[in-house]
């Protein structure tokens, strides 16, 4: 994976001190031979494109494509060794057969850059929504006691105050790995996605804390049924150390169902709501149970599901060894990260958030918030990425139609998905008086922005702060960049507000 600074400066380019063959199989149970313990090892890789001189190639079974029919191509790059799941036999190099090369790469991954979670705090936060507001909040909230932080996760990377793209939610563990090996950071903070944890990502890591916000239906297109994604959500409380932490937030009978898992597993859980819970949410305040002490959740993102997140950023920091009282005044102060519930007020009065919101729970939440601020009208502008869980769409637009007064189907990323295609399908599901379609994103923005009037407000969601991946007929980058190209070019709103009543 390549990582493309947002900053100026650059990751080093010293690698680690290079390693011979025998120590690095020592990682995966694999004997090694009298002719291989000589053997240099200059790197790792598993895509043979990235093989060079003195490598070793991991030939992972993928999902789209078997890493064992590149074999050819990584020996011709200059790898050293071949580790595989096939029965195989090599003249040119040495061949080893492992059971799960997944799990392989990710302790030759550990090993070949000597264990670099070891002398730091790692955290993982899993959750159908919440990772990355939740994972930002602990960031700010540390670093304000001198405490620094990396954080991995779907909007960005941040390793020693520098900032760099991210196009996976949960890194493959070489990368995962090679990055924190350049970190000088004393805590790492993960986002870990139920595909994360199905494909061994994080296999071999230590979590000192591990973060739950919430399961609703989503990525069923993967998981096949709620059960296994529970289920791959459950698996990351196994990597928990044996005094490691498990904050839970409960909503549902999943997350008690967690609970009980975690206490079976013999490790100490901090629970918010539900049955016998460390802490309770009240409104926008958080109760100790044990002393009964009440603190303030409020930051200046506003939404029930954001002040859950800081709940969750609340019990993990006081769990921590921080001051309660210090985290209340700084949570506070959160100003939040782009495109979580990231507003924009128009030159008509009207107000465009943006967010990333894409369940039917996470709309209920976000119109929900917009209501509570006595929008006059609301418009809805979103869309379904193609290739994944077409089971939740139906209920998605059920949830947008019950808050808000017109809803703008569009496209999101159709991911090989044929236009005509998805236009059928937002037809069918939007045949209702208050749904119209704009596959254009752009201009479903613009014609949110031309109705909208005083006092109404644009709910703009699905991608947050991500950059398209089709073109549109605005040359612009994200939803983000729209809106500020709206904003920059004074695009005005028709003289007649259309009415829907």
């Amino acid at each position: 994976m390549d990582l493309l600074p947002r900053n100026s400066n650059q990751l080093d380019e010293g690698r680690n001190k290079l390693m011979k063959l025998n120590e690095l199989l020592s990682s995966v149970e694999i004997i090694p031979t009298l002719k291989t313990q000589n053997i240099q090892v200059n790197g790792i890789a598993f895509n043979s494109k990235n093989i060079k001189e003195g490598y070793l190639f991991v030939a992972i079974s993928g999902t789209h494509t078997d890493g064992h029919t590149y074999i050819e191509d990584a020996l011709t790059n200059g790898a050293i060794a071949v580790v595989g799941e096939q029965e195989l036999f090599l003249n040119e190099v040495p061949y080893f057969q492992v059971k799960d090369a997944r799990k392989a790469l990710a302790y030759l991954a550990k090993t070949f850059y000597k264990n670099p979670t070891n002398n730091k705090t790692l955290i993982g936060i899993t959750g159908t929504n919440g990772k990355t507001t939740t994972s930002y909040m602990l960031k700010h909230i540390l670093e304000s006691q001198g405490i620094s932080c990396a954080v991995f996760g779907s909007i960005s990377i941040i390793i020693n105050n520098e900032e760099y793209s991210s196009t996976h939610t949960t890194l493959d563990p070489l990368t995962f790995h090679e990055l924190a090996a350049k970190s000088k950071d004393q805590v790492i903070i993960m986002e870990v996605s139920s595909h994360g944890l199905v494909q061994q990502r994080v296999e071999g890591l230590e979590f000192d804390y591990c973060i739950f916000t919430n399961i609703e239906h989503e990525h069923l297109d993967y998981h096949k049924d709620m059960e296994s994604y529970y289920l791959a959500k459950q698996s990351l409380f196994t990597y928990l150390k044996s005094n490691g932490k498990a904050i839970l937030l409960s909503s549902n009978d999943w997350s008690e169902r967690l609970n009980t898992y975690v206490n079976s597993l013999g490790r100490e859980v901090i629970k918010i709501n539900g049955s016998s819970p460390t802490y309770t949410i009240d409104i926008d305040k958080i109760i100790e149970q044990q002393t009964g002490k009440v603190f303030s959740l409020t930051t200046q993102m506003q939404g029930e599901h954001n002040i859950n997140n800081a709940a969750a950023a609340f019990a993990t920091s006081v769990h921590f060894g921080l001051d309660p009282k210090h985290v209340e005044l700084t949570l506070n102060n959160f100003k939040g990260i782009p495109g979580r519930y990231q507003l924009f007020p128009l030159p008509n009065s009207a107000t465009a958030v943006v967010d990333y919101a894409h369940t039917a729970n996470a709309f209920h939440y976000i119109l929900d918030t917009v209501k509570s601020q006595n929008a006059r009208m609301i418009y809805h502008v979103f869309g379904f990425r193609g290739n994944r869980d077409v089971q939740k769409r139906a209920r998605m637009i059920e949830m947008s139609l019950k808050y808000a007064d017109r809803c703008i189907l569009t496209f999101d990323d159709l991911n090989g998905v044929p236009a005509e295609q998805m236009i059928n399908e937002l037809e069918n599901l939007g045949a209702h008086e208050k749904c119209v379609i704009y596959p254009d994103r752009t201009e479903a923005i613009k014609y949110a922005w031309e109705i909208a009037g005083p006092g109404d407000w644009i709910v703009i969601t699905g991608k947050g702060n991500e950059a398209y991946k089709q073109s549109y007929s605005l040359s612009t980058k994200s939803d983000i960049d729209t809106l500020n190209y709206l904003l920059s070019t004074k695009h005005s709103a028709k003289p007649e507000i259309e009415s829907l009543l």
